[in-house]
């Protein structure tokens, strides 16, 4: 497993993700990964709170994950409360 830094900047209004870090085998599965399964942050004003499609987002290797992380894992995560 690979850990990713992905990002968007498609949605950057307030309650919005803007980077993720991520554990994923490779940078198609990397760039699939959501904040939110289902796309909303819930209680946001602002509707959605990533890319609305992978095409959107941004990938970039930055190293190998431990072997305790699952796939699919957020290690880390930037978001513009508002």
């Amino acid at each position: 497993m690979n850990l990713y830094k992905i990002s968007q900047n498609e949605n950057n209004n307030y309650d919005t993700y803007d980077t993720l870090i991520v554990v994923a085998k490779n940078v198609d599965d990397a760039r699939s990964i959501h904040p939110y399964p289902d796309g909303w942050l819930p209680g946001s004003i602002t509707g959605n709170a990533w890319a609305s499609s992978s095409a959107y987002v941004k990938v970039t290797l930055i190293g190998k994950a431990l072997n305790t992380l699952e796939e699919g894992t957020v290690v880390c995560a930037s978001f513009n409360a508002g």
